[in-house]
């Protein structure tokens, strides 16, 4: 995947890796010539290049689901104002605490990025919402790594779109441990065999996919415990 910024992982399943960080973008095709964009990339030639592909291949993107209000997921929503916006519920509240800080940070780690101001979801849901059309995606709160976090999930795929709730080195960034390790251990539970597409980084599978999983829990239950020694 390194020597392409996009990999079809599946029929009408596209992931695109941002040069930011190395962010996950997903493309999902859901039929009747509509789409689905998982974290939309922050820089226009790259969502240029999303749209392209997507156009090649008949999609309108009608949707962005954005797994969490931080701005390298968030603010390539500006480059698709034509789509409907899907959040958790929490996510426009959390946004406008954090809003302040999160623009500075971008605007101080890239030099001569100009964050852009997001808009309110269209589609806001507390704990479960389905979109059913040619292909079947849930989408579930993921809490811990942000109080908004969300997940997608194609289960007919067993494809596991999770955002920053997975990643190498957990990160409790706006958070708590206990909720990402309680998240954790209920995506542990329920993954199969099939793919897990992080929040950036590498797509991976099956017992890999299980052993990040596993690694993720572990690494936050010595935090929790070398923080319990500490007081």
């Amino acid at each position: 995947m390194k020597a392409s910024p996009v990999k079809e992982i599946a029929e009408g399943v596209w992931v695109f890796r941002s040069r930011f960080a190395e962010m996950l973008s997903t493309l999902v095709a859901v039929g009747g010539g509509r789409g689905i964009l998982v974290d939309p990339p922050m820089f226009a030639p790259e969502a240029e290049a999303i749209r392209r592909l997507a156009e090649r291949e008949g999609i309108t993107i009608t949707w962005l689901a954005i797994t969490h209000a931080h701005g390298d997921h968030a603010y390539g929503m500006v480059h698709f104002p034509e789509a409907l916006v899907v959040t958790h519920q929490r996510f426009w509240g959390f946004w406008k605490e954090i809003e302040a800080e999160d623009r500075a940070f971008f605007a101080r780690y890239l030099p001569g990025y100009s964050p852009p101001e997001l808009r309110e979801p269209n589609i806001r849901f507390a704990e479960e919402l389905e979109l059913v059309l040619q292909r079947r995606l849930t989408l579930t709160h993921a809490p811990g790594h942000t109080p908004d976090g969300i997940t997608v999930e194609l289960s007919q795929e067993r494809i596991l779109i999770a955002g920053d709730t997975v990643l190498r080195i957990p990160f409790i960034s706006s958070g708590r441990i206990r909720e990402l390790r309680s998240t954790l251990e209920g995506l542990l539970k329920d993954f199969g065999e099939g793919l897990l597409v992080p929040g950036h980084g590498d797509v991976v599978k099956g017992k890999e996919a299980r052993d990040l999983l596993e690694d993720n829990i572990r690494y936050l239950e010595r935090l929790e415990n070398e923080v319990r020694e500490a007081v």
